[in-house]
């Protein structure tokens, strides 16, 4: 990390604090104290002018002998008896004992004074001493720090000395080439004097003979032009001939098809019109028949008081039904005239486009699809499901969809299952999930298997290492950002145990390509990275084996790879990245392109860069792609690859597939890279505690539930911005799981749009969410990818 040179005030505060509190301290060790609790690392030069800017340092130099004073002891009287004798110290040597009959009491009290005086006198001088003795210890280290600064100081002159003489000699050298190179310059210059004369004359001999030949082809290049212009009026009329020939049969096949469209409708309304007048005929040829009986009837009935009303009545009803039969032909020929109009109008309009691909609209359950991709990654159903199956005797493939319903169903509930069924084109009805749930609801090992694989499909890949046969490793993210030199990854870029082994299963074992988000570093290629460039494509020399490790740098397992394998790497390069060591050896026209998987338009453009390792002397030269937004701005990002060579549209729908974000990617991998760098407080652990209460046996429902929340809990840590993690469900169910979402099928995936009204106040966090989803490669077994996008901006 380097010393810090310009302290935060929390430092400086720390130590000052530090100080106070503890004068003794030293400046070696308050570095390392401040390196401990703070992971910064300041140097003792630093801390001694904090010390000396605060009035906290300690006074320099040897402490001063305290000289004994001598004193006289004073006569301690003893009482014997009814007398007092006066005790003489053995060092009052000459004195004779003297025997008084004073005031004992007095002479007691003034010897308890003194021997009360002389204790505190000795206490004193040991607390001097042990003050002094720490002084000069204090002293002592202070004085080390100072040496060992001052022999840095030193060291540093001197290499400042050496290099000044390497300039110096440089210099000289390069004075001395400097004059040669004038004196070759001078002998060169003759010689090019006399050339340039003798180039005159045969440059006068060319420019005429150049003027012959460019007359010649002008005139042939005027023919030429004639010629080309006869040949594309040409062709033009060909083409327009051909054009109006197409129009023309284009315009009798829509004639015939009117035409034809017409007799057919015509065939039928004139076969229903026949079959209407057939039938009408029927009728009234059966009514006639009714009336002869009737009249024959009538002819041989004597004639009574009601025969001439009963023959009215039946006349008013074979007036009635023939105005109802003229009243239906009429109807049927007037239907018979609409129909041939309409069939005709539809005839002649263009022939419409084909039918879109339908979207499916207006399912407000985005919580399920949103879950449902995390799901994907950590592979708890999945689990549960092969479990199941093992269990009850069924194909795991063809029980998933039902697995799954039931999982949802257990917080989500039956009726908002509807976005559920039009993502897997399956749809189970209650009595299924409901006969299902009872089938397993009574497995006991089901139950107690299920608590286990939902504890445990949230552990974490901090990263993986991979190992070359020369013995060196380089370590990459869990999420496959880029590579690193040491373990110490930051924490955001974890990822599910089973997520990182899928994706590098398809690059190590399914011959896909290894996707990084962007070459290490700034200004020039790490070693590890140009090794890898060299290394990962080379038969014998390629990874002989993975270790994944997770968050506390534990190794979790190792894979073995075969030292015959080839791979391919892809990864992108900014265009401040690396500027002293690239040089672009050429680039052509940029050409616009759609990206189906993500539903960009970019415009692209090949390039070719050779990379430097100056100080090796080498080299790898990588043909890729320049991307663009717009024709008119600079190149966004380059992306190029080593390995299996990929045409234009190919390797920018590989990386863009998996990448889709650019700019806003790039500064949220920079930021979250500063905060576990230069933030003091240490980042969190996403641990079993980080759940909740664990999962407890019992009913499958409620086990089912507590998954669920789980993936809540997941999504909140990783997708959503900093502060969401410690939310709960209810708070992201508000805000998040109850927005309308369209589904809308495309080439290789499926377009989730989420949206919601003008009031929404979420758009931001939606926004980061979706991105960073769109980041984790979400696919389905069938290999439909999905894509998350804000319809609601």
């Amino acid at each position: 990390m380097g010393v810090i040179h310009k302290l935060k005030p929390e430092v400086t505060k720390f130590i000052i604090d530090n100080k106070q509190k503890d004068p003794s301290l030293s400046c070696r060790a308050l570095t390392q104290l401040v390196f401990d609790n703070l992971k910064v690392k300041v140097s003792k030069s630093s801390i001694n002018a904090i010390f000396k800017e605060n009035n906290l340092s300690l006074p320099i130099g040897r402490r001063q002998k305290v000289k004994k004073r001598k004193f006289n002891m004073p006569l301690l009287p003893v009482i014997e008896g009814t007398k007092s004798i006066t005790v003489v110290p053995e060092s009052g040597k000459g004195e004779k004992p003297i025997n008084t009959d004073g005031n004992v009491d007095k002479r007691i009290k003034e010897a308890e004074e003194w021997a009360m005086k002389l204790q505190k006198e000795d206490r004193q001088r040991s607390e001097d001493r042990l003050n002094l003795e720490k002084q000069k210890s204090e002293n002592d280290g202070k004085l080390k720090d100072e040496a060992a600064d001052l022999r840095f100081l030193m060291e540093e002159a001197a290499k400042l000395n050496a290099k000044k003489d390497l300039e110096k000699a440089e210099e000289a050298k390069r004075l001395e080439d400097e004059i040669a190179r004038k004196a070759e310059e001078e002998r060169l210059a003759k010689v090019a004097e006399a050339e340039a004369k003798k180039a005159e004359e045969e440059k006068a001999a060319q420019e005429a003979a150049l003027k012959v030949a460019q007359e010649r082809l002008a005139k042939e290049a005027e023919e030429i032009k004639q010629a080309q212009e006869i040949a594309r009026k040409a062709e033009e009329e060909r083409l327009a001939k051909i054009e109006e020939e197409k129009r023309i049969a284009e315009a009798k096949r829509l004639e015939e098809e009117i035409a034809r469209k017409a007799e057919e409708e015509k065939a039928a309304q004139e076969a229903a019109l026949k079959a209407e007048k057939e039938r009408l005929a029927e009728i009234a040829e059966s009514e006639a028949k009714r009336a002869e009986v009737e009249a024959g009837r009538k002819e041989k009935t004597e004639v009574d008081p009601g025969t001439k009303r009963l023959e009215e009545e039946k006349s008013a009803e074979e007036a009635a039904l023939k105005a109802e039969k003229e009243k239906w032909l009429r109807l049927a020929e007037e239907e018979l005239k609409s129909r041939q109009q309409a069939t005709k109008k539809e005839t002649v309009a263009n022939v419409p486009p084909a039918e879109p691909v339908k979207a499916i609209q207006g399912q407000v359950s985005s919580g399920i699809i949103l879950l449902k991709a995390i799901d994907y990654l950590v592979g708890g159903s999945a689990q549960i499901n092969d479990l199941i199956c093992k269990e009850l005797g069924r194909e795991a493939i063809s029980n998933l969809n039902l697995t799954q319903a039931l999982i949802f169903k257990s917080l989500f509930g039956m009726e908002n299952l509807s976005l559920f069924w039009d993502l897997t084109q399956v749809r189970y009805s209650k009595e299924e999930l409901d006969n299902f749930y009872l089938e397993i609801q009574k497995s006991e090992n089901i139950k107690s298997a299920a608590v286990k694989i939902f504890s445990g499909v949230f552990n974490e890949a901090r990263g993986v290492g991979m190992h070359f046969p020369d013995g060196h490793s380089v370590y990459l993210d869990g999420q496959l950002h880029s590579i690193w030199t040491t373990q110490n990854i930051p924490l955001d870029f974890s990822s599910p145990v089973l997520e990182l082994k899928n994706n590098l299963n398809k690059c190590f074992f399914k011959k896909e390509p290894l996707i990084l988000f962007c070459a290490p570093g700034y200004d020039i290629p790490s070693n590890d990275f140009f090794n890898l460039l060299l290394n990962f494509s080379s038969t014998g020399k390629n990874p002989d084996n993975l270790n994944i490790f997770g968050n506390k740098l534990e190794q979790i397992e190792t894979i073995p790879l075969s030292s015959t394998n080839n791979y391919t790497l892809v990864f992108g390069l900014w265009p401040w990245q690396f500027t002293s060591s690239r040089k672009v050896k050429g680039i052509g026209g940029f050409e616009l392109k759609r990206i189906e998987k993500t539903g960009q338009d970019v415009y692209l453009a090949e390039i070719e860069i050779e990379l430097l390792r100056v100080s090796l002397n080498q080299s790898i030269t990588f043909k890729g792609c320049a991307v663009k937004a717009s024709p008119d701005e600079k190149i966004r990002l380059v992306i190029l690859n080593s390995g299996e060579e990929m045409n234009l549209v190919q390797l920018a729908e590989t990386y863009l597939g998996c990448w889709p974000n650019l700019d806003e990617a790039f500064n949220d991998f920079s930021r979250k890279i500063e905060l576990f760098a230069y933030v003091s407080n240490p980042q969190k652990i996403l641990s079993k505690e980080s759940f909740g209460p664990p999962i407890e046996p019992g009913e499958l429902e409620k086990i089912f539930a507590k998954y669920i929340k789980m993936l809540d809990t997941y999504l909140r840590w990783h997708f959503l911005p900093q502060g969401y993690s410690e939310k709960d469900f209810s708070y992201t169910n508000e805000c998040f799981y109850k927005l309308p979402v369209s589904l809308e099928p495309g080439q290789g995936a499926v377009r989730v749009k989420i949206g919601s009204n003008q009031a929404y106040q979420y758009q931001k966090e939606l926004e980061y969410m979706l991105r960073r989803l769109n980041e984790r490669r979400i696919s389905f077994k069938d290999g439909n990818a999905l894509y998350f996008e804000n319809v609601s901006k």
